[in-house]
């Protein structure tokens, strides 16, 4: 059964879906979701990443998280977890320069490569038959740690996480829903599928304009605090693309909200067509990601 038919037969048993719901199914399902099928990154993929573009990215994070290492009294060892670590890229690229950083850190090093998917694909062309000493790849949705001290990496991660759709229509907030009409995919508006979507504007102190539609990540305070949780002490370093919340919600410049897609290198905003096998991201709010973090203990 392929990811658009699983879709479609949770519609016919429940009725309308949420956005958030489609767009993990999209993207996460065992059965053929986005990220579980292939590598989508590169010529042959859908878009490219920085690791992608040059070597460069990952030496300098490696001098950064030198830094760190050394701030924390140099550990041993120093556990670096990257999430979402994909096929491994980054990963190889930190490696590659860590016996020329000062001595001790490359000995230090324990590389935990955090994915969904559960096998190495092209991964073995990155890292041939097996992976470096002290690195390893666990397969997990979740956070199965307690007590690190290092580093918890992610590039391009958060704004993979599902979001809700909200629209701000003349008698209040409504929601974005996936539903069928004569077998063809469609989003409808309906009342809110849970109060927390109106608790978070209302908590960043945003007011939507009559019409604007904004995406809102309920995942994101989970996930903030989850990292914090698995950290004794250390750091937590994470690259993506957003804004903090007054700029990113601004009617002005994105009264349609930030949800794209892309196919093929080609950014074409059109969610409901190639399910499965496009990519679909939302810009990620950092002011809900540093409050969650604080709640949790980071500073």
């Amino acid at each position: 059964m392929s990811v658009e038919a699983e879709i479609r037969r949770r519609i016919g048993q429940q009725g309308a879906i949420t956005f958030a719901e489609f767009m993990e199914l999209a993207l996460f399902w065992p059965g053929g979701g986005y990220y579980l099928a292939g590598d989508p990154i590169g010529a042959s993929g859908d878009y490219y990443t920085s690791p992608r573009a040059h070597p460069v990215f990952g030496t300098l994070l490696a001098v950064q998280l030198v830094q760190m290492w050394q701030l924390l009294g140099r550990p041993d060892p120093f556990t670096l977890v990257e999430l979402g670590a994909g096929n491994g890229l980054l990963c190889r690229d930190i490696l590659a320069c860590s016996d020329d950083l000062p001595p001790g850190f490359a000995g230090s090093l324990r590389y935990i490569c955090l994915d969904r998917r559960p096998a190495w694909g092209v991964e073995r062309d990155i890292f041939g038959d097996r992976l470096a000493v002290g690195t390893c790849r666990l397969a997990s949705a979740g956070l199965p740690f307690r007590g690190l001290v290092g580093c918890f990496l992610s590039n391009e991660f958060l704004d993979a996480l599902p979001v809700h759709q909200v629209t701000m229509g003349r008698n209040g907030l409504r929601e974005v829903y996936v539903t069928l009409k004569d077998e063809a995919l469609e989003t409808r508006l309906y009342e809110l599928s849970t109060p927390a979507l109106a608790a978070r504007l209302e908590a960043l102190e945003i007011e939507l304009a009559e019409g604007q539609t904004a995406e809102i990540s309920l995942g994101l305070n989970g996930w903030a605090e989850e990292v914090a949780a698995s950290l004794e002490a250390g750091f937590v370093l994470t690259i993506d693309y957003g804004h903090a919340a007054p700029e990113l919600y601004s009617p002005e410049r994105r009264y349609r909200g930030t949800l794209t897609t892309f196919y093929r290198h080609v950014q074409i905003d059109a969610p409901l067509r190639h399910i499965g096998h496009q990519d679909i991201t939302a810009q990620v709010d950092f002011t809900t990601v540093v409050n969650a973090g604080r709640r949790g203990g980071l500073e």
